[in-house]
């Protein structure tokens, strides 16, 4: 059996497939750039929607050249306009056919967002897009899980999830539990949520 020359090998790991990064605060920007340094692979297409701007604490945006007063997402665009298109939008009951892909990878937080989530998995359910959710962020040094949602314990219970498939990332810690949410916890969820993206797109 001849052995494959190197230069073509190289040539079959290229970026491929599509994802939807719903949300762009502290933990979505992450996603996004973790997503973009991996190398001889990857996602083709990164989409990224969040209607809100850059402040003053968004330190983690203005770590990475976020100017305070840019929309989070037309940073995350002028980064790496190549492979980023950042849409200055919420992902709301209204206009989930924004959400496009081969992965969504939802990071939305504050509030109630069950409802929007739930919004989310019933149609990317319907049109085929695996997804990625949070399952609590807080924790001082908690360990991050990775697990079907439907047998998760923490925050996503909430949500009644009955059927399997959406995967969640997260310590399991609730905001009333007290504790912050560290740069090293949302470092490691994204970490998680990238290696689960990256096994979906790997099959493409």
């Amino acid at each position: 059996m001849q052995r494959e020359n190197v230069d073509d090998l190289e040539k079959k790991l290229i970026p491929k497939g599509e994802v939807s990064v719903i949300g762009c605060g502290r933990l979505g920007i992450r996603v996004v750039m973790d997503l973009l340094e991996v190398h001889r692979g990857g996602a083709q297409k990164i989409y990224v929607f969040d209607n809100a701007k850059i402040d003053k604490n968004d330190i983690i945006h203005r770590k990475y050249g976020g100017e305070v007063g840019e929309y989070k997402v037309k940073f995350a665009e002028r980064f790496f306009s190549d492979r980023v298109v950042g849409v200055a939008e919420n992902i709301t009951l209204n206009n989930l056919n924004l959400i496009k892909g081969d992965v969504a990878i939802v990071c939305i937080a504050g509030g109630d967002t069950a409802p929007i989530r739930k919004g989310i998995l019933k149609y990317c359910e319907k049109n085929s897009i695996k997804t990625i959710g949070t399952n609590g962020v807080f924790g001082i040094d908690e360990k991050v899980k990775v697990s079907d949602a439907k047998y998760a314990n923490g925050p996503v219970q909430y949500m009644n999830i009955k059927e399997e498939g959406h995967i969640v990332v997260g310590t399991g810690r609730f905001i009333r539990d007290g504790e912050p949410i560290t740069p090293y916890t949302l470092d490691e969820i994204s970490k998680k949520m990238v290696i689960e993206c990256l096994k979906v797109l790997n099959k493409k």
